[in-house]
């Protein structure tokens, strides 16, 4: 599974699963990256410098980015869960999704994985409206909500609770839907096993199961990039999430 520009694959964990620098560390073992020059909050250095501060450092998040790919881990404390986020920022290199994941599959705290294009991801959550006017992008049309804060902080935000490719933080786990996604026993636990049993049921989606008792499943052969795929969109939602 070849990734295109701006693809992405989010990796949930449990909190506390992994230490930044093993996080760090087998990424950019996965990557091929053990030898190449990187920055690591926009300083540059070489990797394995760059995997030594982090573990001195004890850091719980960190931003690392090379020539083709940029990797994030962000420690969500208030909603018990790591996510990693790796994203292939340019063409050229070959690389593949389920090699880079492999590596997180293993991990006890492994919780959900699944891939979404960036673009289309980041415009379905936005509820901020100075996010489209710095990008000249209207909002005319779009549903819109009170933000809920008392006067005089109070106004009027987009209302993404309904659109297709939004992502959402629940306690322990994410909600979204991309056009492949891998999920854990203790995801299941989360949500509910029934739904597991709901997805088996639907016969809409292709499912396989992985050693560890990771689950895979297959919505598209593409991500979802526009609201041409909603009723697929909302439907695998609907199911593993209600």
């Amino acid at each position: 599974m070849t990734p295109a520009c701006g693809e992405r694959i989010e990796v949930v964990l449990e909190l506390g699963s992994l230490a930044a620098s093993e996080a760090a560390r087998r990424c950019v073992d996965a990557l091929g990256l053990r030898f190449s020059q990187v920055k690591l909050h926009d300083m540059a250095m070489s990797a394995g410098a760059a995997l030594e501060k982090l573990a001195k450092e004890r850091r719980l998040s960190f931003n690392i980015e090379a020539e083709f790919i940029s990797i994030r881990l962000a420690t969500v404390t208030a909603y018990s869960h790591q996510a990693l986020i790796i994203e292939r920022r340019s063409d050229g290199k070959v690389l593949n999704w389920e090699d880079v994941l492999r590596p997180f599959l293993v991990c006890e705290g492994f919780l959900q994985a699944y891939i979404f294009d960036q673009e289309y991801a980041y415009w379905q959550s936005a509820a901020d409206p100075l996010p489209y006017r710095a990008a000249g992008r209207t909002f005319d049309g779009l549903p819109m909500k009170s933000n809920g804060l008392p006067y005089p902080l109070e106004q009027s935000v987009i209302d993404t609770s309904r659109n297709p490719g939004r992502r959402v933080f629940n306690m322990g786990y994410i909600e979204m839907v991309g056009h492949v996604m891998w999920f854990s026993q203790a995801f299941w636990d989360r949500v509910g096993h029934v739904r597991l049993e709901k997805l088996r049921d639907a016969g809409r989606y292709r499912l396989e199961e992985l050693p560890h008792g990771i689950v895979r499943v297959v919505v598209s052969q593409k991500p979802f990039v526009d609201e041409s795929s909603r009723d697929v969109q909302d439907d695998v939602r609907g199911i593993l999430f209600g």
